[in-house]
């Protein structure tokens, strides 16, 4: 894939402009230590896939990995967790510490069917708030979300009481919840919560491809 620098877009968000993290720092133990973000679709990884949806919406893209030597060939910021092992929080804690951006998308590295009008409006709707994230049926979806750096503070006091769910610092900020109706305005099928956990999960993605053509 060619991710060119220079075809990335600088969008104005409430004054501030946009930047993308994607958390690529898991252990992979369900899919028997292959690595999610190199799986193919089509013949391509689903971190291209990932990076080609975001790549006109931000000016940078950073990824959080420990595994740096995997994403030298892309034109992207690449950060690691500083105490590997302690889950996503860390991750989300260690991009948005790297961001000068006061706002972030934050994706996980196997979402590869992220819809870019749904991000977009993620973005433009940011304003006045710490955080946007999707609520489906009373779930929560906090690696499909935007992020203010103002989390940074929290996020610090969770990690220091060693929680590493990113859920847990939801009640200490001020979080708008996009409903199911709110997404399905822009992803009908809401795949762009959709994750690939495992093995059986990554081939049911496949089927998910004729209804996506042309509409990501």
């Amino acid at each position: 894939m060619e991710l060119k620098a220079n075809a990335i877009s600088h969008p104005a968000v409430g004054g501030a402009i946009a930047k993308a993290i994607i958390l690529a720092g898991g252990k992979n133990s369900r899919m028997a230590g292959q690595d999610k973000a190199f799986l193919e679709i089509e013949g391509r990884p689903l971190i291209e896939l990932i990076f080609e949806r975001l790549k006109n919406l931000v000016n940078e893209i950073i990824v959080v990995t420990n595994c740096p030597e995997k994403y030298h060939c892309y034109p992207v910021k690449l950060v690691s967790d500083e105490k590997p092992g302690l889950g996503p929080l860390m991750g989300l804690y260690c991009g948005l510490k790297a961001s000068s951006a006061k706002y972030n998308f934050v994706a996980a590295c196997d979402m590869p069917f992220l819809n870019s009008g749904l991000v977009k409006y993620m973005i433009d709707s940011s304003d006045a708030y710490d955080a946007l994230i999707p609520e489906i049926d009373s779930q929560l979806h906090p690696l499909c979300g935007l992020y203010s750096r103002d989390c940074l503070p929290v996020i610090e006091e969770m990690l220091k009481q060693d929680r590493r769910d990113v859920r847990s610092i939801f009640p200490k900020l001020k979080v708008r919840y996009l409903v199911k109706e709110e997404l399905a305005q822009f992803d009908k099928g809401l795949l762009s919560l959709v994750n690939i956990y495992t093995k059986d999960e990554y081939e049911k993605s496949l089927n998910h491809l004729s209804l996506l053509r042309g509409r990501l």
